[in-house]
């Protein structure tokens, strides 16, 4: 397991939301998001095949969003430990390149709560409502 800091290409990243069971993404959508990351962090196997990766988006300052925690369902409960690694990979930067005071957001389903909690997130209820809607809605 390798783990650097780069950005999988759109194609690549394309792919493995897909292989996490994501939403599809066209590859100029998955190029716009990608180049809008402050930080991007990838696992690859020996043979430079993409197992996961984890990527922060937001303005740099004051607003941070963990995005695309994602790892290839054929490493999912296999013992790898990749979420693991790639969220420590993104909290240290976290630490090392945030003010005091900046806010940190992650927007989980159901089973990643418990890996982010792990890492110190907490649910925001009943202090603050997280609300979100796709883009275009369905006519």
């Amino acid at each position: 397991m390798n783990v650097s800091y780069e950005r999988p290409s759109p194609v690549e990243y394309a792919e493995l939301r897909r292989f996490a069971g994501l939403s599809p993404l066209e590859e100029a959508a998955a190029a716009a998001g990608l180049n809008g990351s402050i930080f991007s962090v990838v696992v690859r196997d020996e043979n430079s095949r993409l197992l996961g990766m984890g990527r922060i988006v937001g303005d740099g300052a004051c607003y941070f969003q963990v995005a695309d925690v994602l790892v290839h369902l054929s490493c999912r409960d296999q013992g790898t430990g990749i979420e693991d690694t790639l969220m420590k990979e993104i909290v240290l930067y976290l630490e090392k390149n945030t003010s005091e005071g900046s806010q940190v957001i992650v927007i989980s389903d159901t089973p990643g709560i418990r890996l982010y909690q792990s890492f110190g997130f907490k649910l925001m209820y009943p202090d603050f409502y997280g609300m979100s809607r796709t883009s275009r809605q369905p006519v």
